[in-house]
């Protein structure tokens, strides 16, 4: 009789959990429907678990995708910026010709954005977030776009901590005579990040480290560049001061 009311009990406990289990289960539909209705209310850390459970519990769900643009959102306005950005690169990734990819592009570059360093730091984030702001500018399908034109502004500030890394590094390198390395980053500052307001004073740093490498033709060429590229400069009279010199010695 004992044996029987335990295998009793159980079969009745193995019944409960099975019946608990299924009536708690909630279809694709309801956990998208919750799911959107808490990232409305701003409950964004539901929103994600609502979001992240459709997208386990159903995975043949046509609703995947509204699921995978939410779980991006999510996180995107929880500042977990990294989670999201693997997020948008999967949805467009999976959905590259669907309306929201061109969204998909822009959240990613702004969660790369949003992690990006001062210019004396590393740059990853910034190199990111400029690939991204990129492709949908170079896109014409996507200039008509609600995220073009912050695209565009997002990119130019990319390119600026850019520039001005690259100009930190070469007057890292021309502080301690490494002078090979100067010329090749302010060259690459030129070539890739042209008009920048301190163009003048990297091509003096070029110039002058030709100087000091007693590379006196191509220094003097740097100098007469500036001096004729930008006459107003602060380093024009130490540019003419260096010309001089050079012919002097050439005598």
């Amino acid at each position: 009789m004992k044996i029987f009311l335990n295998i009793f009990f159980i079969l009745s406990l193995q019944f409960f959990i099975i019946s608990c289990s299924l009536k708690e289960a909630k279809t694709d539909y309801e956990l998208l429907n919750e799911g959107q209705k808490n990232f409305a209310k701003r409950k964004f850390d539901k929103s994600e678990e609502l979001f992240k459970q459709l997208l386990d519990e159903h995975p043949d769900s046509k609703l995947r995708i509204y699921a995978m643009m939410g779980l991006a959102d999510s996180l995107y306005k929880s500042n977990k910026f990294q989670e999201a950005s693997f997020q948008y690169r999967d949805f467009y990734d999976l959905y590259p010709v669907h309306n929201n990819a061109v969204k998909s592009h822009f959240y990613k570059g702004m969660a790369e954005f949003n992690e990006v360093k001062p210019y004396d730091r590393d740059q990853t984030f910034t190199k990111n977030a400029l690939s991204e702001f990129k492709k949908l500018t170079s896109n014409p399908d996507y200039i008509n776009s609600p995220f073009y034109e912050e695209s565009k502004q997002r990119l130019e500030k990319c390119r600026k901590i850019l520039a001005e890394n690259i100009f930190f590094i070469g007057r890292f390198y021309f502080r301690t005579s490494s002078y090979q390395s100067v010329i090749n980053r302010m060259n690459d500052l030129l070539t890739e990040y042209p008009g920048e307001p301190f163009e003048d004073e990297a091509i003096f740093y070029i110039a002058e480290s030709y100087y000091r490498e007693d590379s006196f033709k191509k220094a003097s060429e740097e100098f007469k560049k500036l001096i004729e590229k930008y006459p107003g400069s602060v380093y024009v009279t130490t540019a003419k001061s260096r010309i001089a010199e050079i012919e002097t010695v050439r005598r």
